[in-house]
């Protein structure tokens, strides 16, 4: 009887061993058939899949700042770059997002690529027609271009919709109703902008020459009227 236990002892014991060499070998087998996926983690696109849009929209809004801040051209390339990827990375993942695509615009733009950054400020009025942020940058768009109508046009839209406390929108509105002639309400804006923000020590001198220009001005239109 004791030579029966012990025989069967050795028995299960083999078969134990004989089935886990068989699955290891199996397993082995199933491991080297599995097609493998190469993830470059140095590619945006690779290792953004993993992060949240939350999180690669502070990646994107950093190499933004840090190219606009940037003076080495090298150096602010390369970030305004990094940024692009990663906003166009966003945009893939919500394509209906007017930010996003006033992002890639402005870079596009600051990259010298005018006619890209064209389309996609478009493409961000289109989606929202109202939205601040892009009427803004697409306003500057048209004041860099010196096209000044259009500039007003969005800039306006810009300040009815959210960024009438903004003195940068108020001082631009102010330049391009000087550009077009209208000095009233060019003075208008300065002194706007000059209340929201009391540092802009250049704009009382500003103010007052167009003060001086503008009743400089309307006096001259009116002899006429006056029979002189």
């Amino acid at each position: 009887m004791q030579i029966l236990r012990i025989c069967k002892e050795n028995f299960f014991n083999c078969l134990l061993l004989s089935t886990c060499l068989f699955f290891a070998c199996a397993a082995c087998v199933w491991a080297d058939t599995v097609p493998k996926k190469d993830l470059n983690y140095s590619s945006t696109s690779a290792a953004s899949t993993f992060k949240s849009p939350q999180k690669i929209e502070q990646e994107a809004d950093a190499y933004f700042y840090k190219g606009v801040a940037e003076k080495d051209k090298n150096l602010r390339e390369a970030y305004l770059v990094k940024a692009l990827a990663k906003y166009k990375l966003l945009l893939t993942m919500q394509p209906d997002n007017a930010v996003f695509c006033t992002q890639i615009g402005v870079i596009l733009e600051l990259n010298g690529h005018k006619t890209l950054a064209k389309n996609y400020f478009f493409r961000a009025i289109n989606l929202e027609k109202l939205n601040p942020f892009a009427n803004y940058y697409f306003a500057e768009y048209y004041f860099n271009m010196k096209d000044y109508h259009n500039a007003l046009k969005y800039y306006k839209v810009a300040l009815k919709n959210g960024y009438g406390s903004y003195y940068e929108v108020h001082n631009r509105l102010g330049t391009v109703y000087e550009k077009l002639g209208d000095l009233e309400k060019a003075k208008d804006h300065y002194t706007v902008s000059r209340m929201l923000n009391p540092s802009q020590q250049n704009l009382s001198q500003k103010i007052l020459i167009l003060d001086k220009t503008y009743y400089s001005k309307k006096d001259y239109q009116l002899q006429p009227e006056m029979g002189y």
